[in-house]
């Protein structure tokens, strides 16, 4: 791991949801001014890397309401599978594009808090500490920004069902250094979660 480049890191937007807990496509919920999902694709444009959207509920209704700018947008037709389908198919469509891909960093777009610094945090967490999992902390849990060394996409190719990537952060967290995130505990999945978030910030 000794590459400081980004550019061989590709972003994975996880957006593939039918975000069955809300009963509304939560990609599409209002905050400040703009959708969940367009708030995040604006966030990976200023970072200026590659980037790979994984959409599969609400496809078309999605799409006509999100300007993906020149992304990569990729169908997950699996996504009833659970994330693991959309981890899959994003990490594939990116070794698609480009096979000598470094690592890569797996964001959703149900944290309205993240921002470009905490992204650039984990970028330089992985070039400082030389750990092929880079996780967030956020306090009383971790999760989400999460890069990846391209010595963990077997493992990630791997995941079936509901797993999401927290699985590898369980089976090797000897491999895995932290990036604090407190604010990455404010994610939404219910009605309550949404209206906690605009009431609060």
């Amino acid at each position: 791991m000794q590459s400081h480049n980004n550019s061989e890191i590709s972003l994975i937007l996880l957006a593939a949801g039918e975000s069955s807990r809300l009963g509304t496509p939560k990609q599409l919920l209002m905050y400040k001014g703009k959708n969940l999902l367009q708030h995040t694709i604006d966030l990976t444009q200023a970072m200026d890397m590659d980037t790979v959207l994984v959409l599969g509920a609400y496809i078309g209704q999605i799409l006509n309401q999100v300007n993906t700018y020149d992304m990569n947008v990729v169908q997950n037709i699996d996504w009833r599978e659970g994330l693991a389908s959309s981890v899959r198919c994003g990490l594939k469509h990116v070794l698609s594009l480009n096979p000598e891909t470094e690592a890569v960093i797996l964001i959703l777009c149900d944290q309205p808090l993240l921002t470009a610094e905490t992204l650039h945090q984990v970028l330089e967490k992985f070039h400082t500490s030389g750990n092929p999992i880079i996780h967030c902390d956020y306090g009383d849990a971790s999760g989400p920004p999460a890069l990846f060394h391209k010595s963990m996409f077997p493992y990630l190719l791997q995941l079936q069902g509901h797993d999401g990537a927290k699985k590898l952060v369980k089976q090797f967290p000897e491999k895995v250094a932290l990036v604090d995130f407190p604010d990455g505990k404010w994610d939404i999945d219910t009605a309550e979660d949404y209206d906690l978030i605009n009431q609060n910030f």
